[in-house]
């Protein structure tokens, strides 16, 4: 599913996805031939124009280039100034085609996202909750996003690196059994929370189901994967979790990590790291490469 019906999905779910990759410099510089190939993205260029237009106008995204900021203002009619040179009358007079004629331009620029553009990241989570995008906790990104974002990942250029970390707690059912369901919870969302936080800004994590989760780390390389997989080990054996007054017994996490290259460049990246989380089942407590 590309990411244009996507947004007929849900249009909140795809402006998430996009100051995301902006975020994390996948689609902040913008140069000649980028709107003419953004088929690795899997957008289509009226997409990637009307989205950048809405998220300058919300002031969720700016130009890194003054004279083109100042064009965003004035569109918003937050202040008037001289007209810059780097502007034509014509722009200035019109400001949104302006700011389309500057997309299309021949020249190099960057896009950057504002503190109110991570806001709004943070205030889509919130949203997107409502709906069941976000699994059952609110923490994590559901599966069924999951295969799409892979299918697009991998759908790039192949000397950008994509990277799947696959981790599970330890022992968790019967963990769960002894201490009840309701310490379990408690248990479960500080786990999701610690493998969001490991994965941080450098990728997407999705809960699988039960305490399995999957994340997709793109461009990093395999030793930045790996590092971050073993992130996720050290952030859920360092939990200290109360319930009821009660501290409750420590937990740990196995994890699995792929990357490809060198790994196919297909879904098989996703197997193999699930395999290599289920040898890491064996000794427990640590991360296994696929």
């Amino acid at each position: 599913m590309t990411w244009g019906e996507i947004m007929m999905e849900d249009i909140r779910y795809s402006e998430m996805l996009f100051l995301q990759a902006v975020l994390n410099k996948k689609l902040d510089l913008i140069h000649p031939s980028t709107i003419d190939s953004l088929n690795s993205f899997k957008i289509s260029p009226e997409f990637f124009l009307g989205m950048v237009e809405t998220l300058l106008e919300d002031m969720y995204l700016s130009f890194d280039h003054l004279p083109h900021q100042e064009l965003v203002l004035r569109l918003r009619r937050e202040h008037v100034t001289e007209r810059p040179d780097e502007i034509s009358e014509q722009d200035w007079i019109k400001p949104r085609a302006g700011i389309r004629n500057v997309l299309q331009g021949k020249n190099m620029y960057r896009l950057r996202i504002t503190y109110r553009g991570m806001r709004r990241i943070e205030e889509l989570r919130d949203l997107l909750k409502r709906d069941r995008i976000l699994d059952d906790f609110g923490v994590l990104l559901s599966m069924r996003y999951f295969d799409r974002d892979l299918q697009d990942a991998l759908g790039r250029s192949p000397d950008l690196s994509v990277s799947v970390i696959h981790a599970d707690m330890d022992d968790f059912g019967q963990f769960n059994k002894n201490i009840g369901f309701d310490a379990g919870n408690e248990v479960m969302k500080a786990y999701l929370l610690a493998v969001r936080d490991a994965v941080g800004l450098l990728g997407d994590a999705y809960r699988v189901g039960g305490d399995e989760t999957a994340s997709i780390i793109v461009g990093q390389g395999h030793p930045r994967a790996h590092e971050i997989a073993n992130g996720i080990c050290d952030r859920v054996r360092s939990l200290r979790i109360e319930y009821k007054g009660q501290v409750l017994p420590s937990v740990t996490a196995s994890v699995g990590v792929a990357t490809s290259p060198p790994a196919p460049r297909s879904r098989d990246v996703h197997t193999m790291a699930e395999a290599a989380q289920r040898k890491a089942k064996v000794g427990k407590d640590r991360v296994v490469e696929g």
